[in-house]
């Protein structure tokens, strides 16, 4: 349980015997299984977007959850006891809590085939992976560069992109080369040693999803996207607090990003923000059981105060392939 804003180590505590409340009408009762570790969960945690979305204390972290149905709400027929399901809460979270209520449209039954541990590895991600492809129109023939190809939403991304058909150009760094070809990738490029302008130069790319940030990503990208080319990304210019200045300063850059990318020849500057869904949900879950992307957790921790606060730590160092999953 969160008790204020703060690190991980400072502002979790275990409550015991918390009272388990009945769904509401549109809710689903979730015991939790496993949950999965995102940025945001710790951006969220330590107070980074409270000007954006600000906590009631206390509070239950971690959006991703997996687990199976203990009680349904009176208007909700899609759902049954013990339903395997999963969902990205959103900002009622409630991962790190044993059982939890879903708004019925967030929630969807969990692919065939899997353990709570992979399916809680996919909500968040996964459907901001799609969220981009859709964005990005990624169609067969399409030429994409995925800029963190190794990450949370990146390795999601470039199993969706081979899926669609297009030609996937992952970039990463060295020690992850191998894992990205085994994800799909026709190439890679690592990031350390190059750049996408000096390995393929102008004109080469339809589409560059960025799940990684900063400024010199939006201007790389400009060089090598062909006229009417697609800059999708998830991050900032700058990542951090969200102070009204840096609002400013987003929507300031967006406006005039998008004016500079104003007509057919332009670059298209796409900056996605997730609505977490049902139907999305269920596309996710139909690639997964289509056996077109599979989660890779590199890392599971127990579903514990120590487990979430090794795991948080772990997210901020900002190194993993695939995803960190805490499992009870």
């Amino acid at each position: 349980m969160q008790t204020r804003y703060g690190g991980a180590r400072d502002v979790l505590a275990l409550i015991k015997d918390l009272p388990v409340v009945p769904p509401s009408a549109h809710e689903v009762q979730v015991q939790v299984r496993a949950s999965s570790i995102n940025p945001i969960d710790w951006h969220m945690l330590e107070g980074n977007r409270r000007l954006i979305t600000r906590r009631r204390f206390p509070f239950t972290p971690m959006f991703d959850l997996a687990g199976v149905v203990t009680a349904v709400g009176s208007e909700v027929t899609t759902f049954s006891v013990d339903d395997r399901v999963y969902a990205d809460n959103e900002i009622h979270g409630g991962g790190g809590t044993e059982y939890v209520n879903v708004p019925e449209d967030l929630l969807a039954h969990a692919p065939a085939g899997l353990g709570f541990a992979e399916t809680a590895a996919i909500p968040l991600a996964a459907q901001t992976a799609l969220t981009c492809l859709d964005r990005g129109d990624i169609s067969p023939g399409t030429r994409i560069a995925i800029i963190g190809a190794s990450g949370g939403v990146g390795h999601f991304a470039v199993q969706m992109a081979r899926a669609a058909g297009a030609f996937v150009v992952g970039v990463s760094s060295a020690r992850n080369r191998d894992f990205v070809l085994k994800l799909g990738a026709d190439e890679v490029v690592d990031r350390n040693e190059t750049d996408l302008t000096a390995q393929y130069g102008a004109n080469s790319f339809d589409v560059v999803i960025d799940t990684v940030g900063g400024r010199n990503q939006w201007l790389q990208a400009r060089h090598v996207l062909r006229q009417g080319g697609r800059f999708v990304t998830i991050s900032r210019d700058e990542d951090g607090v969200v102070t009204p200045a840096a609002i400013v300063r987003l929507l300031t850059t967006i406006t005039v990003r998008r004016i500079q990318g104003a007509g057919k020849r332009g670059i298209k500057y796409i900056p996605v923000f997730l609505k977490a869904s049902r139907s999305l949900l269920r596309r996710v879950t139909a690639l997964v059981d289509n056996g077109h992307v599979t989660p890779h957790v590199a890392r599971t921790f127990p579903l514990t105060l120590a487990g979430l606060r090794q795991g948080i730590e772990e997210s901020r160092a900002g190194r993993t392939a695939g995803k960190l999953v805490l499992e009870r």
